[in-house]
């Protein structure tokens, strides 16, 4: 392990090298950039339909890295099947593959949902699950975390909001901004 055993000889010069680069947040893509990332890579080797698009969309996000990777794994399994239509089943199937526990997909956004958070983001998962529409709105929040002290809850909520974990579609309601993140922390959070 290359951090080890930097760690293990800190005079060494490659420590220079973590120093590269800067970290960015990148912030959820706008409907026209989301069609492209998900369509333009692979325009020459699969098709999706305008459906199938907003699925993804949908289940992303908008999420830049979220779109990446379920793209990525649509092209492995396309690959698979030998096909270039990318149809609802198939990108269903790879919507599974995510499901999984050990899946890392959202090890990032898992390390940002410290202490009570966590267990806030994890209660409104289960709480959309729950709905139709994936709106959860204040008083069901409140009836399912009776424990946590409204100062406590709100913190969470505005912090869940401002890293684009949370969406507010209107005063008092909560929902995902990626359906994929949500049905997964819904299962293994």
């Amino acid at each position: 392990n290359l951090l080890q055993a930097l760690q293990a000889r800190p005079d060494d010069p490659s420590w220079r090298l973590m120093d590269v680069g800067m970290s960015v947040q990148m912030r959820p893509l706008q409907t026209d950039d989301v069609r492209r990332l998900i369509e333009w890579p692979m325009r020459n080797h699969l098709e999706y339909t305008p459906e199938v698009v907003t699925q993804i969309a949908t289940l992303s996000g908008g999420s830049p890295f979220l779109i990446q990777a379920i793209c990525h794994n649509l092209v492995l399994h396309m690959a698979r099947q030998q096909r270039q239509q990318v149809t609802a089943e198939e990108l269903e199937v790879v919507r599974q593959e995510f499901m999984q526990p050990h899946d890392h997909t959202f090890a990032h956004m898992t390390e940002m949902l410290k202490g009570i958070t966590n267990h806030v983001a994890g209660t409104i998962a289960r709480l959309a699950a729950q709905t139709g529409d994936q709106v959860v709105n204040s008083s069901q929040v409140r009836a399912a975390l009776p424990n946590v002290a409204p100062e406590s809850l709100g913190v969470s909520l505005r912090m869940l909001v401002e890293r684009d974990i949370l969406v507010q579609p209107a005063a008092e309601q909560w929902r995902f901004a990626s359906l994929l993140f949500q049905q997964w922390l819904a299962i293994n959070g």
